[in-house]
């Protein structure tokens, strides 16, 4: 029997998990390592933060589901991992110590860097958890005049809810808009394009933009924040009274002695996402070092093929589902602006772009599933 590790609970983790359940029908021991009990559906947490669900909606215990499928879960720390002898420490109430494997999958997700932009901690808002989503949601209730600024900093990988909130917030604030009390604006470091892995949605999405009176502005690499303004290293001074920014991306640095990662602590993997450099290691979702923006949608997708190959390796056949990436996702702008976009990042032939009503509606659709399926 082949012990399978997987680190994470996120959507890589959990989909994983499944896969490998499923497929193997409890002949190998699969546990999975996670910092919290909860599982958070990230996708819904613009919705959380004005007030169109609870916590309780869009978060659930893995323990719980996990123990349906037969899938020891263990809350605890990932410290660091020895290849050589095929261990990982962990540091939690469950563990303390090494834990062995046969097997590694490694879905611990990206970190926050709020570090690499001075003043993001002390003025900003982000978010990027149920509590950051409810405290910005309370600032944006209690909000009566003045500019609202939200936007991407370099390297910030996830440039859907940034538009989202902006939408949210020009439907909220329609009247004071209008009234010329309250503007909000959009900022991205580079391009719209170079924002969604180089899809070219920029004339729907600015045309939607406008609509609702948000002004949008590129080009805008943000390096500091300021008690009253945010500042680029291009020279712009932004004013700002409420401030909603996506921070950058990092991976993690306790792969580092592994020689597994890139420059920004993202994990090294091939198509069939398997980790170079490491045998019997598989990486997915947001701690995979993969270009473009970070999405639910890839991890999951990555997860089916991690498992699909890990199962072809243990039944001593040759692993060969590979990995495509691509963008499959809505812009929730609740009207007729909704935005779905389908788009190749490795070959731009793959392009769809639709707009619609329908296409908002689809999104609370598959949310809610999500959101029921592992009650």
């Amino acid at each position: 029997m082949a012990k399978i590790l997987i680190l994470g609970g996120g959507f890589g983790g959990l989909i994983t998990a499944e896969r490998l359940a499923t497929a193997l029908a409890g002949e190998h021991e699969i546990t999975l390592v996670a910092p919290t009990r909860r599982f958070t559906f990230y996708p819904a947490l613009v919705r959380l933060a004005f007030g169109d669900l609870n916590p309780e909606d869009i978060t659930f215990d893995l323990t719980e589901k996990l123990s349906t499928i037969g899938v020891r879960f263990v809350q605890g720390e990932m410290l660091d991992i020895d290849a050589a002898n095929k261990t990982v420490n962990i540091a939690g109430e469950d563990v303390t110590g090494k834990l062995h494997y046969d097997f590694l999958v490694i879905a611990t997700g990206r970190r926050l860097g709020t570090e690499l932009v001075p003043g993001f901690f002390e003025y900003s808002h982000h978010l990027l958890g149920t509590g950051a989503a409810l405290k910005f949601g309370a600032s944006a209730s209690n909000f009566r005049q003045g500019r609202i600024v939200v936007g991407l900093c370099p390297e910030g990988r996830l440039p859907v809810p940034v538009c989202e909130a902006a939408f949210a917030l020009a439907k909220r604030f329609k009247a004071e808009i209008e009234a010329g009390e309250i503007h909000i604006s959009v900022i991205f470091p580079e391009s719209l394009s170079a924002a969604f892995g180089g899809a070219a949605l920029h004339k729907e999405l600015e045309a939607a933009f406008a609509r609702n009176h948000i002004n949008v502005h590129y080009d805008i690499p943000i390096s500091e924040i300021t008690a009253d303004h945010v500042h680029s290293s291009s020279g712009h001074k932004i004013d700002y009274d409420l401030l909603m920014l996506v921070p950058p991306f990092r991976g993690n640095a306790a792969f580092r002695s592994e020689g597994i990662v890139d420059e920004a602590d993202f994990i090294r993997v091939n198509g069939l996402m398997k980790v170079a450099g490491i045998e019997n290691a598989y990486a997915v979702g947001d701690i995979v070092a993969f270009s473009g923006p970070k999405f639910a949608h890839m991890a999951v997708r990555q997860a089916e093929v991690a498992a699909a190959n890990l199962v072809a390796e243990l039944n001593e056949e040759t692993p060969e589902r590979s990995y495509y990436h691509e963008i499959a996702t809505v812009i929730d702008a609740d009207g007729p602006d909704s935005i779905y976009l389908h788009y190749g990042i490795w070959d731009d032939s793959m392009y769809r772009l639709k707009k619609g009503r329908l296409w908002g509606w689809a999104k609370e659709a598959h949310d809610a599933w999500w959101q029921t399926r592992n009650l």
